[in-house]
């Protein structure tokens, strides 16, 4: 474990240098710029719409910066052979995806959570209103989105032959896996046994990132989130991603680095 946590250190400063966090400061930028302009423009709620904005924002950032680490992670680790100088050590490649993985997240966690204290600050010092409970919620459950995706961009990375494409499967993913309801209808519907068939596959494979969505149901009064849905959600996010990263590491173990 001491291997693992010094490698998601390395991770986490690595990230750091790469000055990813200035993605953070251009979405903090730019919502404060559209809460400006909701102020003046809306007839509606503004703060109601501006932590829905601040919700989608926070999520927003935490793509990019996962997108971008990505980008720049792998032209690091297998392009310039950094990846050597790790598997050198007494590290196995499993404790290797694992530490990339924590070291990921942590910084993620640290543009999510960041945009966080920015959207409360800026509802409760600048426009007066109250923070419901339910914000704390979603922000948690945003958290584990991000750390599903954590392991699928991490396996993809473990897996893929090119940035481009870690890249693109990572993004493709993210999209698809919001269309997860849309999947749901659609196997209601009347369709022929073999459309079906590849729509179970893809809903099955997909991540199931409308589960972790509550920002769309923030004020809604008959929301109930007690024990239960809690044990769903979390069950889900930790299976899913240890089935996920158990196909990283088989894949890692049989990769050869040349």
């Amino acid at each position: 474990m001491r291997r693992v946590l010094s490698l998601t250190s390395f991770t986490f400063r690595e990230l750091i240098r790469s000055n990813l966090l200035f993605v953070w400061l251009i979405f903090v930028i730019v919502l404060c710029g559209l809460a400006f302009l909701l102020s003046i423009l809306s007839f509606g709620s503004v703060l109601q719409i501006f932590m829905d904005l601040g919700l989608t924002g926070m999520e927003m950032a935490g793509l990019l910066v996962l997108l971008l680490g990505l980008a720049v992670t792998y032209n690091t680790e297998m392009d310039q052979k950094a990846v050597f100088l790790h598997l050198a050590k007494p590290l196995t490649r499993g404790e290797y995806l694992l530490g990339r993985i924590l070291g990921f997240f942590l910084v993620i966690s640290l543009v999510v959570l960041g945009m966080g204290l920015v959207v409360m600050g800026l509802v409760v010092f600048v426009g007066g209103g109250t923070i419901p409970a339910m914000f704390f919620n979603c922000v948690v459950f945003l958290l584990l989105e991000m750390f599903v995706l954590t392991v699928v961009g991490m396996t993809y990375q473990a897996i893929g032959t090119s940035m481009v494409g870690v890249v693109l499967y990572s993004f493709f993913t993210i999209f698809l896996g919001h269309l997860t309801g849309e999947v749901e209808w659609l196997l209601t519907q009347e369709l022929s046994h073999w459309v079906k068939d590849i729509l179970k596959t893809v809903y099955y494979i997909l991540p199931n990132l409308e589960a972790f969505n509550l920002k769309d149901r923030l004020y809604d009064p008959n929301l109930v989130l007690g024990w239960a849905q809690w044990q769903d959600i979390l069950l889900y996010t930790f299976s899913y991603s240890f089935v996920v990263f158990l196909i990283g590491w088989i894949n890692l173990e049989k990769k050869e680095f040349r």
